[in-house]
């Protein structure tokens, strides 16, 4: 069985996770949502060639017409930068303007700050995804074989 744990670059002190999320009602709006998906999807891949902070960026699907993005920041503020200039605005502004004119279409997003010492991964038998797709790469030895051992975290008493 290949077993990989994951752990952040360096230069990450603080994970900043952003969930995207889209909500699309009807024929109409799901083909806005495939072109914000598209949109999205661009935008992620030049901020990672231009370095300005993104890590990853994964989609994931939670049902017809419900869909949504993982992003994995170096920084909260690297995020807020990105977040106020093209492409993101630019979608952004599409975005509300289809659900101010149509009620068909809804966004929510949620951020999480976490610490480099309240991060750990473990992946058996995949292919890289989430931290194991940007971060560094180890084999589980020792303590580094539990969620606990990789936390640093001791047996409680």
């Amino acid at each position: 069985m290949r077993r990989t744990i994951s752990t952040l670059p360096e230069s990450v002190s603080e994970l900043c996770l952003v969930r995207l999320g889209f909500q699309a009602r009807g024929l109409r709006a799901r083909w806005f949502a495939a072109k914000m998906k598209r949109a999205i999807d661009r935008g992620a891949a030049e901020a990672i060639v231009a370095n300005v902070g993104l890590l990853h960026s994964e989609r994931f699907t939670l049902g017809r017409g419900h869909f949504g993005v993982l992003q994995y920041w170096r920084s909260f503020e690297d995020l807020e930068k990105w977040s106020h200039r093209p492409p993101h605005s630019e979608w952004w502004r599409d975005v509300l303007a289809r659900i101010r004119s149509r009620r068909d279409f809804g966004i929510y997003h949620e951020t999480y700050l976490v610490p480099r010492a309240n991060v750990e991964c473990l992946s058996l038998e995949c292919a890289p995804a989430g931290l194991s797709a940007f971060g560094v790469l180890g084999e589980p030895i020792g303590t580094a074989t539990t969620s606990r051992g990789r936390l640093g975290r001791a047996r409680g008493l």
